[in-house]
């Protein structure tokens, strides 16, 4: 995994979103993630890629009802505006285990994926695989999980999900994610490495100094 760390997180978005850019500009299909941070790109990407018509999906979904403002469709759907007709997500109306088979069955004719931005967690998670998961060696590309922060019940794609994935780019940003980039950097095998070791090419980019 390459790490290139900015001199503010301002810095690291503005570079985001030119990677991210440059993947939706030749129309591929690709995974987004879910949280705060990335927030600013889709709003951005709503404006500025409306031509796409590849097809998108999160990186994992909270187990909440579908018009829950705390789940990552609620979120990303608001933020990418137009962009979002091309989002395919997680159907929280279905039981979890239904809502998996459905997923991993349309996901499984998008792979393998062109691209996928991920982020990593206080603790050193991406999407809903935490540090110890089994999901992070289950033979399925989409797991139901349970995560070590609220809400616990998730669906998350899997590093079989991510397996030959094109370019895959990992963004950190503010001091709280610092112990967790310390630890990949120091060789640490958590669950941003198990995806990066089955992708094509990956990146980190953070605001903190882990050299």
């Amino acid at each position: 995994m390459r790490i290139e760390v900015f001199p503010s997180p301002q810095a690291a978005l503005e570079a985001a979103l030119d990677w991210l850019l440059a993947q939706l500009t030749h129309g591929q299909n690709g995974v987004l993630a879910g949280g705060e941070t990335p927030l600013p790109l889709y709003r951005t990407l709503g404006r500025l890629t409306p031509s796409y018509r590849g097809t998108l999906f999160l990186s994992d979904e909270r187990w909440l009802p579908p018009s829950d403002p705390g789940t990552n469709l609620y979120q990303v759907t608001e933020a990418l505006g137009p962009l979002a007709s091309r989002l395919l997500p997680f159907p929280l109306g279905m039981p979890p285990e239904e809502a998996r088979a459905w997923m991993e069955q349309r996901l499984a004719s998008h792979l393998p994926l062109d691209f996928a931005l991920l982020g990593i967690g206080e603790d050193g998670h991406t999407a809903s695989l935490f540090p110890g998961s089994p999901a992070l060696v289950s033979s399925r590309l989409v797991e139901v999980v349970q995560g070590s922060k609220p809400p616990p019940l998730r669906l998350t794609l899997t590093p079989k999900a991510f397996r030959s994935t094109g370019k895959v780019l990992f963004l950190a940003l503010g001091a709280g994610k610092r112990q967790a980039l310390l630890r990949l950097a120091q060789g640490e095998d958590l669950p941003p490495v198990r995806v990066a070791q089955v992708a094509g090419e990956a990146w980190l980019f953070t605001d903190q100094e882990v050299a």
